[in-house]
Protein backbone atom coordinates (compact mmCIF):
# COMPACT_ATOMS: atom_id res chain seq x y z
CA UNK A 1 0.00 0.00 0.00
CA UNK A 2 1.43 3.78 -0.95
CA UNK A 3 1.53 6.03 1.85
CA UNK A 4 2.05 8.58 0.09
CA UNK A 5 -1.01 9.69 -2.11
CA UNK A 6 -1.73 12.84 -3.91
CA UNK A 7 -5.43 13.14 -5.18
CA UNK A 8 -6.28 15.12 -7.37
CA UNK A 9 -9.80 16.59 -7.32
CA UNK A 10 -12.49 19.29 -9.47
CA UNK A 11 -13.16 21.45 -6.57
CA UNK A 12 -13.20 23.10 -3.07
CA UNK A 13 -16.11 20.74 -1.90
CA UNK A 14 -14.22 17.77 -3.17
CA UNK A 15 -10.88 18.92 -1.71
CA UNK A 16 -12.29 19.29 1.79
CA UNK A 17 -14.71 16.24 1.98
CA UNK A 18 -12.44 13.47 0.40
CA UNK A 19 -10.07 13.47 3.38
CA UNK A 20 -12.87 12.26 5.92
CA UNK A 21 -14.45 10.57 3.55
CA UNK A 22 -11.77 8.33 3.18
CA UNK A 23 -10.23 8.92 7.36
CA UNK A 24 -9.59 5.15 7.73
CA UNK A 25 -6.67 5.59 4.60
CA UNK A 26 -5.70 8.78 5.75
CA UNK A 27 -4.90 7.35 8.99
CA UNK A 28 -2.40 5.44 7.65
CA UNK A 29 -1.00 7.67 5.49
CA UNK A 30 2.26 9.45 6.02
CA UNK A 31 1.44 11.57 3.12
CA UNK A 32 -2.43 12.36 1.61
CA UNK A 33 -2.61 15.55 -0.30
CA UNK A 34 -5.88 16.69 -2.48
CA UNK A 35 -5.08 19.01 -4.49
CA UNK A 36 -7.73 21.01 -7.07
CA UNK A 37 -7.42 23.77 -9.81
CA UNK A 38 -6.71 27.12 -9.18
CA UNK A 39 -10.01 29.02 -8.33
CA UNK A 40 -12.88 28.17 -9.84
CA UNK A 41 -11.20 26.76 -12.93
CA UNK A 42 -12.81 22.69 -14.20
CA UNK A 43 -10.78 19.83 -13.83
CA UNK A 44 -9.79 19.27 -17.10
CA UNK A 45 -7.04 16.70 -18.49
CA UNK A 46 -5.06 19.66 -19.24
CA UNK A 47 -5.46 21.15 -15.29
CA UNK A 48 -4.62 17.78 -14.22
CA UNK A 49 -1.44 17.77 -15.78
CA UNK A 50 -0.08 21.00 -14.47
CA UNK A 51 -1.18 19.19 -10.94
CA UNK A 52 0.30 16.07 -11.14
CA UNK A 53 3.54 17.90 -11.96
CA UNK A 54 3.21 20.81 -9.58
CA UNK A 55 2.57 18.52 -6.70
CA UNK A 56 5.67 15.61 -7.81
CA UNK A 57 8.28 18.34 -8.60
CA UNK A 58 7.74 20.16 -5.15
CA UNK A 59 7.02 17.32 -2.94
CA UNK A 60 10.05 15.49 -4.33
CA UNK A 61 11.75 18.58 -3.82
CA UNK A 62 11.17 18.08 -0.46
CA UNK A 63 12.55 14.92 -0.51
CA UNK A 64 9.05 13.03 -0.08
CA UNK A 65 7.88 12.17 -3.68
CA UNK A 66 4.38 11.15 -3.70
CA UNK A 67 3.94 7.19 -4.31
CA UNK A 68 0.57 7.35 -6.45
CA UNK A 69 -1.75 10.07 -7.80
CA UNK A 70 -5.30 9.35 -7.72
CA UNK A 71 -7.74 11.67 -9.91
CA UNK A 72 -10.71 11.70 -8.60
CA UNK A 73 -13.19 12.72 -11.47
CA UNK A 74 -17.34 13.74 -11.28
CA UNK A 75 -18.61 11.47 -14.02
CA UNK A 76 -22.29 14.06 -13.86
CA UNK A 77 -24.25 11.33 -15.01
CA UNK A 78 -22.04 10.99 -18.42
CA UNK A 79 -20.65 7.08 -19.17
CA UNK A 80 -17.27 6.78 -16.76
CA UNK A 81 -15.82 5.30 -19.78
CA UNK A 82 -16.17 8.36 -22.15
CA UNK A 83 -15.32 10.99 -19.30
CA UNK A 84 -12.33 9.08 -18.36
CA UNK A 85 -10.60 8.23 -21.39
CA UNK A 86 -9.20 12.09 -21.92
CA UNK A 87 -7.88 11.66 -18.28
CA UNK A 88 -6.48 8.38 -18.77
CA UNK A 89 -4.98 9.11 -22.15
CA UNK A 90 -3.03 12.02 -20.51
CA UNK A 91 -1.79 10.05 -17.33
CA UNK A 92 -0.54 7.79 -19.69
CA UNK A 93 1.66 10.73 -21.21
CA UNK A 94 3.04 11.71 -17.94
CA UNK A 95 6.14 8.65 -17.66
CA UNK A 96 9.19 10.94 -16.63
CA UNK A 97 6.39 10.56 -13.10
CA UNK A 98 7.80 6.99 -12.22
CA UNK A 99 4.62 6.50 -9.80
CA UNK A 100 0.90 4.95 -10.49
CA UNK A 101 -1.44 7.26 -12.09
CA UNK A 102 -5.26 6.31 -11.47
CA UNK A 103 -8.52 7.88 -12.43
CA UNK A 104 -11.36 7.38 -9.70
CA UNK A 105 -14.66 8.25 -10.95
CA UNK A 106 -17.81 9.75 -8.60
CA UNK A 107 -20.94 8.22 -9.93
CA UNK A 108 -22.86 12.01 -11.36
CA UNK A 109 -21.28 13.64 -8.01
CA UNK A 110 -19.36 13.26 -4.92
CA UNK A 111 -22.69 14.39 -2.92
CA UNK A 112 -23.75 10.96 -4.05
CA UNK A 113 -21.38 9.39 -1.23
CA UNK A 114 -22.87 11.76 1.08
CA UNK A 115 -26.26 9.78 0.96
CA UNK A 116 -24.49 6.67 1.29
CA UNK A 117 -24.31 7.20 4.75
CA UNK A 118 -27.78 8.16 4.90
CA UNK A 119 -28.48 7.90 8.95
CA UNK A 120 -25.59 10.34 9.37
CA UNK A 121 -26.74 12.86 6.79
CA UNK A 122 -30.23 12.63 8.10
CA UNK A 123 -29.17 13.45 11.70
CA UNK A 124 -27.00 16.39 10.58
CA UNK A 125 -29.89 18.07 8.63
CA UNK A 126 -32.08 17.12 11.44
CA UNK A 127 -34.50 16.50 8.78
CA UNK A 128 -35.35 12.85 6.68
CA UNK A 129 -33.75 12.89 3.02
CA UNK A 130 -36.79 12.50 1.01
CA UNK A 131 -37.44 10.01 -1.69
CA UNK A 132 -33.88 8.20 -1.35
CA UNK A 133 -32.51 5.24 -1.14
CA UNK A 134 -29.52 4.96 0.67
CA UNK A 135 -28.25 1.34 0.05
CA UNK A 136 -27.60 2.62 -3.60
CA UNK A 137 -26.27 6.29 -3.68
CA UNK A 138 -24.94 5.88 -6.86
CA UNK A 139 -28.06 5.69 -8.70
CA UNK A 140 -29.52 8.76 -7.88
CA UNK A 141 -30.34 11.69 -10.59
CA UNK A 142 -29.13 14.41 -9.03
CA UNK A 143 -27.32 13.97 -5.72
CA UNK A 144 -25.77 17.29 -5.91
CA UNK A 145 -29.20 19.40 -6.65
CA UNK A 146 -31.37 17.01 -4.35
CA UNK A 147 -28.22 18.23 -1.47
CA UNK A 148 -29.01 21.72 -1.89
CA UNK A 149 -32.33 21.55 -1.79
CA UNK A 150 -32.56 19.44 1.73
CA UNK A 151 -30.18 22.48 2.83
CA UNK A 152 -32.26 25.37 1.29
CA UNK A 153 -35.39 23.70 3.27
CA UNK A 154 -33.60 24.21 7.15
CA UNK A 155 -31.93 27.64 5.79
CA UNK A 156 -28.73 26.64 5.21
CA UNK A 157 -26.80 27.00 1.54
CA UNK A 158 -24.47 24.42 0.23
CA UNK A 159 -20.86 25.41 0.23
CA UNK A 160 -17.59 24.08 0.75
CA UNK A 161 -17.35 24.24 4.99
CA UNK A 162 -20.65 22.72 4.82
CA UNK A 163 -19.69 19.55 2.38
CA UNK A 164 -16.75 19.34 5.08
CA UNK A 165 -18.81 19.34 8.13
CA UNK A 166 -21.40 16.67 6.77
CA UNK A 167 -17.75 14.67 5.36
CA UNK A 168 -16.97 14.87 8.75
CA UNK A 169 -20.06 13.29 10.37
CA UNK A 170 -19.90 10.23 7.56
CA UNK A 171 -18.51 6.82 8.07
CA UNK A 172 -15.83 5.38 5.61
CA UNK A 173 -17.19 1.64 5.63
CA UNK A 174 -21.00 2.05 5.31
CA UNK A 175 -20.49 4.47 2.65
CA UNK A 176 -17.53 2.20 1.10
CA UNK A 177 -20.92 -0.97 1.63
CA UNK A 178 -23.01 0.88 -0.39
CA UNK A 179 -21.58 2.95 -2.86
CA UNK A 180 -19.50 0.83 -5.69
CA UNK A 181 -17.85 3.81 -6.84
CA UNK A 182 -16.77 5.24 -3.39
CA UNK A 183 -15.39 1.70 -3.00
CA UNK A 184 -13.21 2.03 -6.00
CA UNK A 185 -12.02 5.16 -5.36
CA UNK A 186 -10.84 3.95 -2.01
CA UNK A 187 -9.61 1.06 -3.34
CA UNK A 188 -7.14 2.84 -6.04
CA UNK A 189 -6.02 4.52 -2.88
CA UNK A 190 -5.23 1.45 -0.93
CA UNK A 191 -3.68 -0.76 -3.67
CA UNK A 192 -4.07 0.87 -7.18
CA UNK A 193 -6.38 -1.52 -8.63
CA UNK A 194 -7.19 0.13 -11.82
CA UNK A 195 -11.09 -1.30 -11.70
Amino acid sequence: MAKRVVVVVGGETDRRSVPYLSRAFVQEATLFDVRKPPGNAALTPLQTEKLVKAAWYELSGRGSPPEKFVVLVDTNGKDPSQVTKPFEDLVASLADIPVPKLIATATRHLEAWFFGHGEALREFLGRDLGSVDSSRPDEMDNPKLHLMNLLQSISRVYTAPVAEQIAACLDQATIEGRSQSFARFVAKLKNGSRC
